[in-house]
């Protein structure tokens, strides 16, 4: 993975987000007559903003340094307010972070948070240290919910091949699995790259020299 760079991860995070909102939409039909509202705010519109952010940084780094004020507004927090209004309300509905009382969603939540401050305020092309920082440490919490993802994906994928599965289930024991792994499987190359990438850490070496006494 050395030789990804942020921008390739950054575009496959994009697509991963684009598919996720085209899920989002298809799984919720039944609470998009029912709680437009939860669905549209709470799944849809920042799933979109992070496909945005992503596909900027893909594009022009500079300029996502912009975007990602908006996309902590307009996706970590919506969807954190949303997750409490949605635990009130008893609706459920899958989001990578979790439910409303998943201690590692809120760590998740807090991660990119600091990430993307973090990364609003890095100078250069490359994420500078602290990024970096930010972005390993998110990557650790991340771990287990992409490994998670990965193994039901595979389980489902063999049960549903060698066991007698009804076809109603596909969606449900196949579709939802791939999609989670598709996802972490982004969000998990974005962060080793903004982390690892040697660009990366050539801009973080340069700086720590330059500021050096």
């Amino acid at each position: 993975m050395g030789s990804i760079t942020l921008a390739q991860a950054a575009l496959f995070a994009a697509l991963a987000m684009v598919l996720l909102t085209g899920y989002y939409l298809v799984d919720n039909t039944a609470l998009v007559n029912e709680a437009p509202a939860l669905v549209l705010l709470g799944s849809v519109v920042p799933s979109v903003v992070w496909a945005g952010f992503f596909f900027i940084v893909y594009r022009s780094p500079a300029s996502a340094r912009v975007f990602a004020w908006i996309t902590i507004v307009f996706a970590v927090f919506l969807e954190a307010v949303v997750a409490y209004i949605r635990f009130q309300h008893a609706v459920n509905y899958w989001t990578p972070f979790g439910n409303a009382l998943s201690i590692s969603g809120w760590l998740l939540r807090l991660g990119w948070t600091v990430f993307l401050i973090s990364f609003a305020l890095s100078q250069g092309r490359a994420p500078d240290a602290r990024t970096r920082a930010a972005a390993l440490v998110l990557g650790i919490i991340a771990a287990p919910s992409a490994l998670s993802a990965a193994y039901d994906a595979f389980n489902n994928g063999i049960g549903f091949l060698i066991d007698d599965i009804p076809k109603e289930a596909f969606w449900r024991v196949l579709i939802t699995p791939t999609m989670r792994t598709i996802y972490w499987a982004s969000q998990i190359l974005f962060l080793w790259s903004a982390w690892g990438n040697p660009e990366a850490r050539k801009s973080s070496e340069a700086s720590c020299t330059r500021f050096a006494p």
